[in-house]
Formats: structure tokens, sequence, C-alpha cells
């Protein structure tokens, strides 16, 4: 549906918030602050991650993306209030002595990765943050992504810090005076800005007097308690965001399954006119109109096959021993019926097939992938032969009662009455005569039904594909908002 983009990066949001924060919160009381290093690739995340840790543990390279798999590094002594934190589905969990007891450190894909699959794991991992330190350079910090990004976290309550990453002596004054502008502007000009110095060309770890002050800043929060406020200030902060969430996805939810009944009820419109045509035509025995009708008379004219079986004539012991013939001749004239009935059953199962996708493309619902996998089951040709076969056994059952004759055999019979249902005139007559007249209305009814679900089967590979999109319940997502009430 128009909207189901920003509407399924508003789940995820809540989804991993719910698995993140709200969940491991409600189940552990202490937990360290959870703090996400993000910015844009080049801007040198790793290595200032490795730097705080002392520690090489995040692969810091030229080669983009370089953070594939984030890492998460906590001290030893938190890996166990870390156990079954939803964190831990979306990256790699390090214990590292030099990282600091209370502060779980997250270096997160770039936000701008050439990989859409890096980018959807950094948002998600912004989503599971307490604090997200944006880490730039002078040359990059006027992406307009990144800002974008910091625009939104700030918009959901979220905590954010800006470390200004390689920084020349010379551009010191220029480059943070712009910044702090930028910060203001987006309304976290109140949030910390810390400056790493430009190291010049070099591998492996900054110098521990390059990254003190954020080393410091991040010992602080430990330390004093302020994790844990940090924690309980994004979240008070997030719940209003995320009521309004809930309430958003059970409009959407309510409106996808107004949607997708929309989509059904017009899959069963589609085909009205040709089903009920076909119906009609099969009731009313208006197949045999044409060529079956031009047969049965070539046949049972004067010296033809069906001669003495038109007018009732019982065919005298030299002529018995040509039954073979006979049941040829309304075997050939039952073939036309189905021929005809054939045609009929492929017009209305193609009609009802270009109507539904008719009706399906001209709605606000992109429907093209459903359109798709309807077409992947739905065999026409297999449909048109089920239901034909189908109705010549019920033909079979129906004449089964006749007994011995003089002009047909038990084949011969079945045919003779399936062209009668047909609509051939002559048969009908000639039915009478073998005591199987009363069964013509029966297999026109036979007929009718098969031919229906002939065409229901179209209509049904249609809503099948529809059967598998997960509606869920606005109603009850629309509750599950209302108890955020008293939290908000």
């Amino acid at each position: 549906m128009p909207g189901s983009e920003q509407l399924s990066e508003s789940r995820a949001q809540l989804m991993t918030q719910l698995r993140t924060r709200i969940l491991p919160h409600l189940r552990t009381a202490e937990l360290p602050a959870v703090v996400v290093f993000g910015g844009s690739s080049g801007a040198g995340k790793s290595t200032l991650f490795n730097s705080l840790l002392g520690e090489e543990v995040s692969p810091a390279s030229v080669i983009r993306p370089t953070t594939r798999m984030p890492l998460i590094a906590v001290h030893p002594s938190d890996v166990v209030a870390l156990d079954g934190h939803g964190l831990l589905d979306m990256g790699k969990l390090v214990a590292v002595e030099g990282a600091i007891p209370g502060v779980v450190l997250v270096d997160a894909p770039d936000l701008d990765s050439v990989d859409a699959a890096n980018r959807e794991l950094s948002r998600r991992l912004l989503d599971a943050a307490d604090l997200w330190v944006f880490v730039t350079t002078a040359a990059r910090y006027g992406d307009a992504q990144a800002w974008q990004t910091l625009s939104d976290a700030h918009r959901r309550g979220m905590t954010t810090a800006v470390v200004l990453n390689r920084v020349a002596d010379r551009a010191r004054y220029t480059v943070r005076k712009d910044l702090t502008r930028r910060m203001n502007d987006v309304g976290i000009g109140n949030d910390p800005l810390m400056l790493v110095p430009d190291a010049g060309p070099h591998e492996g770890l900054l110098e521990p007097g390059q990254v003190a002050e954020v080393r410091t800043w991040l010992e602080a929060i430990a330390s004093a308690r302020i994790g844990a406020a940090l924690v309980d200030r994004t979240t008070q902060a997030m719940l209003p965001e995320l009521r309004r969430q809930l309430l958003e996805l059970s409009d959407a939810v309510e409106m996808q399954a107004s949607a997708v009944e929309h989509l059904r009820a017009q899959a069963e419109e589609a085909p009205k006119k040709p089903r009920e045509k076909l119906v009609s035509n099969a009731k009313m025995g208006r197949f045999g109109q044409g060529a079956p009708t031009t047969a049965w008379l070539s046949f049972a004219s004067s010296g033809g096959a069906l001669a003495s079986l038109a007018v009732g004539e019982k065919p005298g012991l030299l002529v018995r021993r040509y039954q073979g013939s006979r049941d040829a001749a309304v075997t050939t004239v039952f073939d036309g019926v189905m021929s005809a009935i054939r045609a009929g059953l492929d017009q209305a199962v193609t009609t009802t097939d270009e109507a539904i996708r008719q009706a399906w493309d001209q709605g606000m619902v992109e429907t093209a992938e459903f359109q798709f996998e309807a077409a992947t089951v739905l065999n026409k040709r297999e449909i048109i032969d089920t239901a034909l076969s189908r109705w010549k056994s019920d033909v079979l059952t129906m004449s089964a009662g006749v007994g011995d004759n003089p002009w047909l055999g038990h084949g011969g019979v079945a045919a003779l009455l399936g062209a009668a249902a047909g609509g051939v005139s002559g048969a009908e007559q000639a039915c009478s005569h073998l005591k199987v007249a009363s069964s013509i209305r029966k297999a026109r009814e036979s007929l009718a039904t098969h031919l229906d679900e002939a065409v229901g089967e179209v209509v049904s590979a249609y809503n099948g594909v529809l059967d598998q999109v997960p509606v869920g319940n606005g109603r009850q997502l629309r509750l599950r908002a209302s108890e955020y009430l008293d939290r908000v």
C-alpha cells in the first residue's frame, strides 16, 4: 500500500525497541547503558572504538564497508547482565578488559554503507541505543543523510553526542563553530560535542591522550550512575513515540485488512458475468447448437447410423450387430458438445483471469507480486480438463441404470445423455426411447456445478495468495497502545 515502506520502518523500530530496551529492562533491573558508535563511511569509528578499548577488536581499514558484523564490547563483569539480551542477536559480543564497566560499546556499520543490509542493521542498532555517538570528520560532518538521522533520533527522544574526529588544529575553531550551529538547528545544541585531534597517517590505535576526552566522558556516565539515568531518560522519552507508532501501526493494520478484503471482493466480483453466462448455458442446454446438432442430423437422417434410434424404431436382427457404429456416431455428437463446452469454459476462465488482473491493477495497492504468485499456481488447462472429466464421470454414473437395449452399449448411452444434456434436441428425444430422459436435467445441473467450480478455482488462486498475507489485529494493537497511557 502507499506508505508501506515507512510503516515497515516504523514497525522495525518498534520491534527493535521492544526486544532491546523494553523487555530487557523488565527482566533485569541493572543493565549497562548501550552506547552505539554510528556515522558515515570513513569517519574512523572502528579506530576510535578500538582506541577507547585499548585493543584491536573491530577491524579498521580503508576498504569499505569495514564493519560488516557489529562488535558489542563489554567489560567481563557485564557479560552475565547481557545474557538473553536482544542486542546480542544483532552483533558479536566480545568481553574486553579495557572496556568500561556499566557501559556497552557497539561499533555499528556505516549509515551510508553500499550494502543495504548494513544500512538496515545500522538503523536498528540506533533504535537499540540508550546513547548514540555520532562520529564524523571535518570533511564529512555536513553529510545530509547523517544529519537527517540525527534529527530523527532527536525527534524520537534519543540521547545523542557528537565526536568530531581527525580535526586539524588550524580548522578546529571554524569547524567547531559551524558544527555547533548545525547541532542547534536540529535541536541537539545541548548535547556533548567532543573533538579528537588529527593523528595524521598512522596504523593501529590512537594514543590514549587523543581519546581521553571521550573515554573520560564514558567513564563518568558509568561511575556516577549517570548511565541508569540516561537509560531512564531515553526510555521515558521513547514511550510517547512508541505509543504513537503503535496507534499508527494499528490504523495501518486495519487499512491492510480492509485492502485485502477489497482485493478479495474484486476477485469474487470479476467473474460474475462470464460465470452467470456459463452456468446459464449449461442449465439451458445451449452447448449443442451448431456443429453437434448438424452432426446429429447427419447421423439421424435416413440411412444414417442413428436413424432407427431417432424415431424409436428397434433395429432388426441384421442391423443390431452394427451397435458399434451407432456408439461411435453418438460419441462423435457428444465430442462436439464437449468441444463447445471446453471453448465456453476456456473463455470464461480466461476472462475471469484477465478481469481480476485488471481490477487489481486499477487499485491503490501494488499487486504485481500477488498476481505473479497466483499465476504460478493457476493451471487453466488442468482446471478445464478436470471439470470436463468430472462431468463425463457423472454422466457415466447417471446412465449406468439403463439395461440392455437394441441400439447402444453403455458408453453409447452415456454419450447420448451427454449430447442431450448439452442441448442436441434430437438426442433429447432419443433419450426417452432409452428411459433416461429424466436424467437430462440432472446432467445439466451437474455440468453447471462443475463449470461454476472451475471458474471458482481461478478466483481461489488469487484469494489463496491473499490468504498468505498476515494482516494482524488492529483493534488488539490499539488496546496495547492504550496500556502506555499511564506511562506517557
